[in-house]
């Protein structure tokens, strides 16, 4: 009994005044979890979730935050101006059980926008849980950063190219979606087999130049070309920091996020990194996105110095794709 009433006043304490709750713990220099500051929750990649009916998926877990991530394909016919690139989109959804803040259509219901204590969250909070600020972010990063050579995806140079559509569905929001869901970009894409294909010639003007997906029990080769795997271009792998009342909070929960006075999103190629002898001087740094209150030249420094750090994590996990490997 002792220990429930402990429990009730630990989220009465969490619930009337989340600030105080979280300052209890970071004048320690922790946090509610028994993390340190700048220490990133377990993370998990498991690929090819959905084997079935998609060409390439994986399932990402960063503490309790978990992201579904799939392909799937349509062939289009390029444009006139880029008659050798296919295309890359990207969509996030928000489940309507991936927490208490979101409606049946997945979007932050008005009633919920508040910290538990009656107050306005803060803006970087708001846009660290708003599903079109997310969704805007991961698609200029993934396409901006050229992950994919869109020149791979031509099937037949001003005729035919592969359109790939990756959805992300956020199945339970615990904080720092926007790191789950880019990474969840990154293992689908390495999981992506582009299909078999074959031309189809024939007198008949529409059916001339269509192009037929070879199942990959079929035994037909003829004039087919293979099955094969892309080539990223690159690695993208984020960090995201939140800073409250001076320190900053790695990879935030959600209750860190509602009372964080600004966040901070910096993307590396894991690619780029340097030796063993610690030499990152000639990482890309892909991009930095900052909410909310300002930063120091010194402590930015140290937020891309974390993301090195994170990136060499991160690089181990994909590059073995091995489904529960963890990063601790």
């Amino acid at each position: 009994k002792k220990a429930k009433k402990m429990e009730q006043s630990i989220d009465t304490f969490l619930s009337l005044d989340p600030s105080a709750y979280l300052r209890k713990f970071t004048t320690s220099n922790v946090r509610p979890d028994s993390r340190p500051l700048h220490t990133v929750r377990p993370t998990t990649v498991v690929p090819t979730i959905l084997p079935r009916n998609t060409h390439g998926s994986s399932l990402i877990r960063i503490g309790n935050t978990q992201i579904i991530s799939a392909i799937t394909l349509t062939v289009g016919q390029p444009s006139p101006s880029l008659p050798s690139n296919g295309e890359l989109d990207v969509s996030v959804n928000f489940s309507p059980i991936c927490g208490k803040r979101y409606n049946i259509h997945g979007r932050i219901s008005h009633n919920e926008e508040g910290s538990g204590s009656g107050r306005a969250v803060t803006s970087a909070a708001a846009n660290a849980s708003d599903p079109q600020v997310i969704e805007s972010f991961v698609k200029r990063t993934v396409l901006g950063s050229g992950i994919v050579d869109l020149t791979d995806l031509c099937l037949e140079e001003g005729k035919s190219a592969w359109k790939l559509h990756i959805s992300c569905v956020v199945v339970n929001h615990d904080g720092n979606v926007v790191d789950a869901v880019l990474l969840g970009c990154v293992a689908a894409l390495q999981d992506l087999k582009l299909p078999a294909t074959k031309f189809i010639s024939s007198s008949d003007s529409q059916e001339d130049g269509r192009v037929q997906i070879i199942l990959p029990e079929s035994e037909e080769t003829e004039n087919c070309l293979g099955r094969r795997q892309l080539t990223l271009k690159m690695i993208p792998v984020p960090l995201t920091i939140g800073m409250f009342e001076g320190k900053l909070l790695v990879d935030p929960t959600m209750v860190e996020e509602a009372v964080c006075d600004g966040m901070i999103t910096v993307v590396v190629d894991a690619l780029t990194l340097g030796n063993d002898n610690g030499d990152n001087s000639n990482t890309a740094v892909l991009c930095v996105q900052k909410t909310g209150s300002g930063i120091s030249v010194e402590k930015l420094a140290l937020c891309v110095q974390l993301c090195f750090g994170r990136a060499e994590e991160m690089k181990q996990i994909l590059s073995g794709h091995t489904p529960g490997s963890d990063s601790n």
